[in-house]
């Protein structure tokens, strides 16, 4: 059946990173994974693990307000017996959250945490009624529309997801594994959503007998193909597909599907080797950026 198969990973911004790191390594519970490094070694992202899901906790961030929509907004699945636990350390973090909800028997939430980080992030905790698989760890994330009607198709056409209903004014679509996607409609998209922080995205899985469809879909549907860096830079394995790109409401996205190699964690040194080497062929140098140096503007 035609559709996107799961939500892969998550990359928020982030203006501190030991501080980022310490919130959802130890307040949040999150595991940590790996520190990335730019091209002179300073670091540029780490990942934090939420079941099989990586949530990249990325530089330099957004000196941006936390939209007043609550979106765009990540949420973490987490266990019944570790939510109450987990809920009291957020809140005694001195973070902005709002109370605990005991959400409707007809919702996929049994309860929902609502918090920012120390980022001004809108972020979520929470318990879903149906468990979904060990390996995701991201429930869902909500981003922002200023016409719901083109959202629906875009997302139920473009990408195969599935209708799940309404929950606090958000309307969701599902995955093939139960994980969500939401979207609320605003009347204008807040600078949350226009400056969402460099390589800030969300990943989605696909099958290649799906690509070459939501390849040709995606514009079709008012969405923006921004090709694959990647791929250009020798950071593909074999067989592996993928692209970056807006939905039709800017929300910077990207579909993959996998190759019979995993190239996630190359070591830093050798994909900075492979970037260098081929944008050199390609008659370019690497970003200001990636050398390491964070311009703000």
């Amino acid at each position: 059946m035609f559709g996107a198969e799961t939500l892969d990973h998550v990359a928020i911004p982030t203006r501190d990173l030991p501080r980022a790191e310490k919130f959802y390594l130890e307040t949040v519970g999150l595991k940590f994974l790996t520190q990335r490094k730019n091209a002179d070694g300073s670091p540029r992202h780490t990942y934090v693990k939420a079941g099989d899901n990586i949530v990249g906790l990325t530089l330099p961030g957004v000196a941006v307000p936390a939209s007043p929509s609550g979106a765009p907004r990540y949420a973490i699945a987490m266990p019944a017996a570790d939510f109450d636990a987990a809920a009291k350390r957020i809140a005694a973090g001195g973070v902005v959250c709002a109370p605990v909800e005991t959400d409707d028997p007809s919702s996929p939430f049994e309860k929902s945490f609502l918090f920012d980080d120390p980022d001004d992030n809108h972020m979520e905790i929470c318990v879903r009624r149906k468990a979904l698989p060990p390996s995701a760890g991201v429930s869902h994330v909500i981003f922002e529309t200023t016409d719901l009607n083109r959202a629906a198709r875009f997302y139920s056409d473009a990408l195969g997801l599935k209708p799940a209903g309404c929950v606090r004014g958000e309307t969701f679509f599902e995955f093939a594994n139960g994980q969500l996607l939401g979207v609320k409609k605003v009347r204008e998209l807040s600078e949350r959503t226009k400056r969402k922080g460099r390589a800030c995205h969300v990943a989605f899985n696909v099958t290649q007998a799906d690509y070459d469809s939501m390849l040709e879909l995606i514009p079709k549907l008012q969405g923006k193909s921004l090709g694959d860096f990647r791929a250009g830079d020798g950071l593909r394995p074999p067989g592996e597909r993928s692209i970056y790109f807006f939905d039709p409401d800017t929300n910077y996205l990207q579909i993959t599907a996998l190759g019979e190699e995993d190239w996630s964690l190359m070591s830093d040194e050798e994909k900075w080797r492979r970037t260098i080497a081929n944008r050199q062929r390609q008659g370019r140098g690497i970003s200001s950026f990636d050398k390491g140096v964070k311009i703000q503007k």
